[in-house]
């Protein structure tokens, strides 16, 4: 009885959490003694290293010393399968840690999938996990789901700043996880387009201005005026052009220092109708008819030849193998609002961390994996698509990683831009402190931006909506 009114209680608890959403051969392992240094820590945000934490002592332990004796058999819950990194991560994990068998567990990164996950993990079938989100990670600290690793990091001399860019992702001023993956926003080109197109070298910088002036360049049309390509695409999701805020504000993009939210910002109306205005320009596939009618997602879109850019975060993972395609991918970066900003979305944005559960039998073996999957095997983010962000990374390695060579590499891509943009180590990032009714917020934002991109509402009344939906959101959930 007693057992069964435990497992009650876990179920009421773990259902209030809510979710957001090639095997490659290893390169050859250094030593265990060669640990490469940590280059200089990105700055997240001006607030995430005001006061960082205090620097190590020593140099930093990536693998034990007693790798090779260590043993033990631990289970780690993943989004993604073997043929997407994580079968290259444990192999290389077994040329330091050759005793410590590691079984993998796919589970799906969605609300379902989330709660099954916290379920296992009380109930002793986790060891280690990628936890994706920050909502569904900061559940976990406060729910003690996760083992407090403070002072092992400590004893490791590894710090927040110095070896993933950030100490934001603290928790009552205790580490329950390692930062882990991340998404970077870049925009992608067809490289036989834009050169047909005659726009010269690809910026290093632009605003959007810039950018859409070459999407019109780049826009074709039959005789009829029938678009045939259009210069370009936001990314797929709803929602997706709420990152150009996050390019200007660096950090808590819902949020004012009051607490409220910040829909009354004219830089929200304005962000949302640069989406609005390409696509009735028709420099931009619209991104109903790409979803609805067309059931793609924007990879699908310009590697069919059917835009010349996009906005992209997981491509890496699609260019080699998806549709049939014979042009090279380059990059550029994201665009900012205006000339000399800060472009917050260049870096790396935190959106998954390794954490070790707190039920696990092994906590020594668990560990030594979740470390190394953090740190050495933070490579390994990119063959699924999303990056890494551990500044250790090294862009000719996840070359090898995603392509195989980088030989290979120089076939698909830019080599340059995807070490600039796509691994983009130490560049400027944005990062969330604040997820007050996070979730909530982020559904009525996708909701209604789909009202708004089918032509049934005004932008500027979505964001009165929105303003009064968020404030009233917040307040609740600070009572």
């Amino acid at each position: 009885m007693k057992k069964l009114l435990a497992m009650l209680l876990a179920l009421v608890m773990v259902l209030s959490l809510a979710a957001c959403g090639e095997k490659t051969k290893p390169t050859d392992a250094p030593k265990a003694t060669d640990a490469p240094k940590a280059t200089e820590a990105p700055k997240a945000t001006d607030a995430a290293t005001e006061a960082p934490t205090e620097a190590p002592k020593g140099d930093p332990v990536y693998i034990n010393e007693n790798a090779k004796e260590l043993t033990g058999k631990i289970t780690f819950w993943t989004a993604f399968a073997d043929n997407l990194g994580t079968g290259a991560l444990k192999e290389e994990f077994n040329k330091y840690y050759p005793n410590i068998e590691v079984e993998t567990i796919v589970y799906k990164n969605n609300s379902d999938g989330n709660v099954a996950l916290d379920l296992a993990i009380q109930q002793g079938e986790v060891d280690v996990c990628l936890s994706f989100a920050m909502k569904n990670t900061y559940e976990r600290w406060a729910n003690g789901l996760f083992v407090d690793i403070t002072d092992r990091l400590a004893a490791d001399n590894l710090d927040l700043v110095t070896e993933w860019g950030s100490d934001t992702y603290v928790y009552e001023d205790r580490v329950y996880s390692f930062p882990s993956g991340a998404l970077n926003f870049y925009i992608a080109i067809n490289e036989d387009k834009w050169n047909a197109a005659g726009l010269g070298e690809v910026p290093t910088e632009w605003t959007w201005d810039e950018y859409l002036d070459a999407c019109r360049k780049l826009t074709e049309r039959d005789a009829n005026g029938n678009v045939t390509c259009y210069g370009g695409l936001d990314f797929s999701d709803n929602d997706s052009w709420t990152w150009r805020v996050k390019q200007v504000k660096g950090q808590d993009q819902f949020y004012k220092e009051d607490g409220t939210s910040d829909f009354d910002n004219p830089l929200w109306a304005k962000a949302l109708q640069i989406e609005v205005d390409a696509v009735n320009e028709g420099i931009w596939l619209a991104k109903p008819v790409l979803k609805n009618e067309m059931q793609w997602r924007n990879r699908d879109a310009i590697l069919s030849g059917t835009v010349a850019t996009t906005v992209d975060s997981i491509l890496t993972r699609y260019i080699r193998g998806y549709m049939d395609h014979d042009f090279k991918i380059i990059y550029a970066p994201y665009p900012v609002m205006e000339k000399g900003q800060t472009n917050y979305c260049w870096g790396a944005t935190p959106n998954s961390h390794i954490g070790i559960a707190s039920t696990t039998d092994d906590l020594e073996a668990s560990y030594a994996f979740a470390k190394f999957a953090a740190t050495y095997g933070n490579k390994y983010m990119y063959a699924s698509g999303h990056a890494g962000t551990w500044s250790g990374n090294n862009g000719d390695e996840i070359l090898e990683v995603v392509f195989g060579s980088v030989e290979e590499a120089e076939k698909w891509v830019d080599p340059w831009g995807f070490n600039e943009y796509v691994v983009s180590a130490g560049k400027p990032a944005y990062a969330d402190t604040n997820i007050t009714a996070i979730s909530e917020i982020m559904a009525e934002v996708s909701d209604l931006t789909n009202y708004v991109l089918v032509g049934e509402m005004e932008v500027e009344d979505m964001m009165e909506e929105l303003k009064d939906f968020a404030d009233e959101a917040i307040e609740d959930a600070q009572k």
